[in-house]
């Protein structure tokens, strides 16, 4: 059941546009992968000519896959979870063991962003690029910062909303406990 209008938190349709853009633009990018993959294999296999660069095409969606991930996985609390406990658990200790795990998942997240951040200005000031294609490190680090600071922001604001007794992103109540 949802909550009532008045409970929810006005961030509800923003979260819902970036949710659906962010999944648009993981379905885009595993389809680019899968794409040059099949070709490089079909090229590699029959025709003897592999896409040029085509692994490190690939390793460019999968960082940009995988950090964007993040805060999809954030908002929906789809972390790994320790559900032997977490079941146990009712009230205001379930409350309270909630806030610590996305206090827990929001440092973590803190500090990935941070860090790289840290590592695409680097990669930036060096100029360096990758081995094969000769495309520059840098904006993708830079990508993966922002995904990464985007899902510790998700994580800060579930947070917040959690101890306001709020659902911060209107899910429905087996997405915000982790009960299915």
């Amino acid at each position: 059941m949802a909550a009532p209008k008045d409970m929810q938190a006005p961030l509800v349709p923003i979260a819902r546009h970036v949710e659906h853009a962010m999944n648009a633009i993981m379905a885009i990018l595993l389809f680019a992968m899968m794409a040059v993959t099949a070709i490089d294999v079909v090229g590699r296999y029959l025709l003897n000519t592999p896409v040029p660069g085509g692994f490190e095409i690939v390793q460019y969606l999968m960082a940009v896959v995988i950090f964007a991930s993040l805060p999809l996985t954030t908002g929906a609390e789809r972390h790994l979870s320790v559900s032997i406990l977490e079941n146990r658990l009712r009230g205001t200790t379930r409350r309270v063991y909630r806030a610590v795990i996305l206090l827990v998942s929001l440092a973590a997240l803190a500090v990935i962003a941070w860090r790289m951040g840290v590592q695409a200005s680097v990669l930036g000031r060096s100029q360096q690029v990758s081995g094969f294609l000769q495309l520059p490190l840098a904006p993708i680090a830079w990508i993966m910062t922002a995904l990464a600071t985007l899902a510790a922001l998700v994580a800060l604001v579930k947070l917040l909303a959690d101890l306001c007794g709020r659902d911060a992103f209107g899910h429905p109540p087996s997405a915000q406990t982790g009960i299915d």
